[in-house]
């Protein structure tokens, strides 16, 4: 008995170094998922359109084939579930074995944001379903189990904040995830729109979290530039963590179109056609876009500045949400034309630029996430996953 017990322990062991942020892995391949979709249907819109032409460009520069773009769709849906079970069977363990390191996690200014991360993964696991041809009723109830652990744990997180004293060193980009998990809340909110209240309900609940949400983003994002720019810069395993910056005005593009189509449907207008005159979106977008040049060196240079750690997977859902809010604009750029008349000459094309950074910026966006796949798989075999957290 003796002999066995070191054998028992060390599988606890290597759980209890098992991080809550390992769940913004969940996030990212959700989010890719839902990239790769609207990718999809952008393409295939741009093909069946038959009134539009590129007169500069060859249209097949810039457009990724329908087909595969789906694939690649419902290849990270596939990730994003099997993960995401396998994570919470591992941290369900890690939770009744190392109940303390758990307590700590969530006693932690530095991780207790992380453990939104969950939330948000129930937000956008109805997506992944939906591709998976999932019964709704499940991707509902799921669905509202993010849903309310979300609001819940914002209203939480808040108070935890109001209530406790902090230096100016605990603050993190890590703490603007509740925020994005508010904004991330009304995102699937069109999957459901067949049941009769939905629009009243989803106009209610997309107002409500974009107030609250961009309300902390500019409080939030103020504490954050206050600490780097005149405290400290962030301990190097936490640079990855910067790029989180990008996820309010990535999320909230995707927020602000449901709040507009749910008003639409309320009022019975055109909710395309009204988004069209509406310029928000792109305001919310491009400043998204300046952050995302302003951090490129930062994710560029991640790998100089720390070794590899799980808190790497924290660019993933940032950079995921900058490629859907762009595709969508994109689309909306197509749809409407007309809109953007202004925009366009013979040395502007404005769905020309828009059709070739939307595909680059995907492009590189899987790049990465292919690179971080390889990456965690290969440290977890060789057993890191101690020296990875």
């Amino acid at each position: 008995m003796p002999q066995d017990q070191p054998m028992q322990e060390a599988p606890n062991k290597k759980l209890s170094s098992l991080p809550v942020s390992f769940f913004g892995a969940c996030m990212g391949l959700s989010a890719m998922s839902v990239a790769w979709y609207a990718m999809s249907n952008f393409s295939l819109l741009y093909s069946t359109d038959s009134q539009h032409n590129l007169t500069y460009i060859p249209q097949s520069s810039f457009i990724i084939s329908p087909s595969f773009a789906d694939r690649l769709s419902l290849i990270f849906a596939l990730l994003a579930i099997v993960v995401f079970i396998m994570l919470s069977i591992a941290y369900t363990i890690k939770l009744i074995t190392s109940f303390e390191s758990c307590k700590q996690e969530f006693l932690s200014p530095i991780t207790r944001p992380f453990f939104a991360t969950i939330c948000i993964t129930l937000l956008f696991l109805p997506f992944t379903l939906q591709r998976l041809e999932v019964p709704e009723i499940i991707s509902f109830i799921i669905w509202i189990m993010g849903a309310i652990s979300m609001l819940i744990f914002s209203v939480h997180i808040v108070q935890f904040w109001i209530c406790h004293k902090f230096e100016l060193s605990d603050i993190t980009p890590a703490w603007i995830i509740p925020v994005v998990g508010l904004l991330d809340l009304p995102l699937a909110l069109p999957l459901f729109s067949q049941f009769d209240v939905m629009p009243d309900v989803g106009f209610l609940i997309s107002i409500f979290c974009l107030a609250v949400g961009f309300a902390f983003t500019i409080l939030l994002c103020t504490l954050i530039f206050a600490r780097i720019v005149f405290f400290a810069k962030l301990p190097d395993k936490l640079m990855p963590t910067l790029v989180i910056l990008l996820a309010p005005f990535g999320a909230g593009v995707g927020a602000y179109m449901v709040f507009i189509s749910m008003q639409a449907l309320t009022l019975g207008e055109n909710s395309l056609g009204f988004l069209a005159m509406d310029s928000t979106p792109y305001i919310l977008f491009l400043i998204g876009l300046f952050l995302f040049f302003a951090l490129l060196p930062q994710i560029i240079q991640i790998k100089k500045c720390c070794p590899f750690r799980i808190s790497w997977w924290a660019i993933s859902f940032p950079l995921a949400a900058i490629c859907i809010a762009n595709i969508r604009i994109n689309t909306e750029i197509l749809e409407f034309p007309k809109s953007f008349a202004l925009l366009t000459s013979p040395l502007l094309n404005i769905e020309t630029i828009f059709s070739f950074f939307s595909t680059s910026l995907l492009i590189f966006t899987t790049l990465v996430f292919i690179w971080l796949i390889v990456r965690t798989l290969v440290g977890l075999l060789k057993g890191e996953l101690q020296n990875l957290s």
